[in-house]
């Protein structure tokens, strides 16, 4: 199965990163996806990081029995390091390949983030089982610059 996002827009605009079979959980990674999502690029690596701190909590809004609640606006809510660290390599690359595309990485915002199952792989051996893997796939943008409201042109104006 091949999944594939389409951006309707002008490509040269766009950047998109995709990893493939990272050692994450599917069900943890679609709620980070779901945090990072709109979000500037720089934002998310930081508040990424604090999640691998277990400074920021990451909302968990699907998966949620048995996860307890947090301290701030949020209800429920976990500190998943592992998915958080290897989300924030990601957007580090996708940071890097912004600047040799000639975007300004500053500017840079989240616009699509999903996390899909990967195969199940067989461990063979002494530790017999299966391990299961993620793929993760980002796609950022530049910014658009904001719209002045109408009451800020006509003070604009009168100046």
């Amino acid at each position: 199965m091949k999944y594939k996002y389409t951006y309707q827009g002008p490509q040269e605009k766009i950047v998109k990163i995709v990893g493939r079979h990272l050692p994450i959980s599917r069900k943890t990674s679609s709620e980070i996806a779901r945090f990072i999502k709109r979000r500037k690029v720089d934002q998310a690596i930081q508040w990424l990081g604090e999640v691998a701190e277990a400074k920021r909590a990451v909302p968990f809004i699907r998966r949620k029995k048995d996860v307890p609640h947090r301290k701030g606006p949020m209800s429920v809510g976990r500190f998943p390091r592992n998915a958080s660290i290897q989300i924030k390599k990601l957007l580090e690359q996708l940071r890097t390949n912004a600047k040799e595309a000639g975007l300004k990485e500053e500017d840079l915002i989240v616009i699509h983030a999903v996390a899909q199952p990967g195969p199940v792989l067989r461990k063979y051996g002494r530790q017999r089982g299966r391990r299961k893997v993620a793929h993760f796939e980002i796609v950022a943008t530049e910014a658009k610059p904001k719209k002045k409201d109408k009451k800020e042109e006509k003070k604009e104006d009168k100046k």
